[in-house]
């Protein structure tokens, strides 16, 4: 997630009344703090989780119980600390005090972890005697509200296992650039890319119609209210699953591959063994803010119009966002498109 891009708030909710959020704080200039990562993903029982610096253990047994002190009404549900961030699910169960908000017990939270860094690196201390000390972590934050049928849980895993994520990038940099065999929801496709994008626990399906009311529809309004809703999203660090088929369909596309968002291009063209994308999308798979996903022909239905084109590929878009934590991923091996 970019630090630039720390902010998600809903417009019109009000964050003081009983609801539940994930929560993600980041360091200023990613520096990792907290600890590091251990162990492997060898599944030999040393699994990959956070080994804390003295900064990171003071988060977890003093900064964290504050809120609940503070904030009776307030739950901690879960906890995921990495080296440069923070994951929280933070249950508000009853309204708050009179005006105080979700914001406020972050800013708090944010502040009481700054003031204990700054007790411990001597440098900061002694840089800014007699002046304002600097926070640790970038400015604001970012929040998802979770509200739909399984969203917690797919949060709950998600946190659960970004040590293994992290871990896995670091042992197997070769799988976000190789063509993959996957079978989701009993379509097989190759895949070029960051294979763990599929398992973000929040995507949107960029689908538009080519036009609206008889008119292109990046002429309404409604291009104009949706698309700036897809990027916030993907600012705020979720997955736009997308085919680029309709005109904002690729205007979309163009954008989160130029900002480098993090996106899921499903394209009707095959991925054969020496296939590469262009320079723009490669670019994009080497950052790890894109996968490509190209179903394989053999599973293709013969169509007879590119109406029954468009309509495939985005009714794989949409089987795509509906991924689950406890959806069946399989990866068979290297091949290629043909399954050679």
């Amino acid at each position: 997630m970019n630090e630039s891009c720390q902010t998600r708030r809903m417009f019109g909710h009000d964050y003081a009344v009983p609801g539940t959020y994930e929560v993600t704080i980041v360091v200023a200039g990613r520096r990792p703090v907290f600890g590091e990562i251990i162990g492997t993903t060898k599944m030999d029982g040393n699994e990959p989780r956070l080994k804390p610096s003295i900064l990171g253990q003071a988060v977890l047994d003093n900064e964290i119980p504050k809120i609940n002190h503070y904030y009776p009404m307030v739950s901690i549900w879960q906890v995921c600390i990495m080296p440069d961030h923070i994951h929280l699910i933070i249950r508000i169960n009853q309204p708050l005090p009179p005006s105080k908000h979700l914001g406020i017990i972050v800013g708090a939270f944010k502040g009481g972890i700054s003031r204990a860094w700054w007790k411990l690196d001597a440098t900061v201390s002694a840089a800014s005697a007699g002046e304002s000390r600097p926070s640790l972590f970038g400015p604001n934050y970012n929040d998802h509200i979770l509200m739909r049928d399984g969203q917690l849980e797919n949060w709950k895993r998600y946190l659960r296992d970004n040590p293994r994520r992290y871990m896995m990038q670091r042992e197997y940099p070769d799988l976000f650039q190789r063509t993959l065999c996957i079978t989701i929801g009993g379509i097989r496709y190759s895949a070029f890319g960051n294979m763990l994008l599929l398992r973000q626990p929040e995507k949107h399906q960029v689908f538009f119609h080519r036009r609206t009311n008889g008119i292109p529809t990046e002429d309404t309004d409604f291009w104009k209210t949706e698309s700036r809703r897809l990027i916030s999203a993907a600012n705020s660090g979720d997955v736009l699953v997308n085919p680029g088929i309709s005109e904002c369909e690729k205007r979309i596309k163009e954008t989160a591959l130029k900002q480098k968002l993090r996106m899921i291009h499903v394209q009707i063209n095959p991925i054969g063994r020496y296939w590469k994308p262009e320079y723009s999308r490669f670019e994009a798979c080497a950052h790890g803010s894109l996968l490509i996903l190209a179903p394989w022909p053999e599973d293709i239905p013969n169509f007879t119009s590119d109406y029954e084109r468009f309509h495939y590929l985005n009714h794989l878009a949409e089987t795509i966002c509906a991924i689950s934590h406890t959806t069946e991923v399989a990866v068979q091996g290297l091949r290629h498109a043909h399954g050679g």
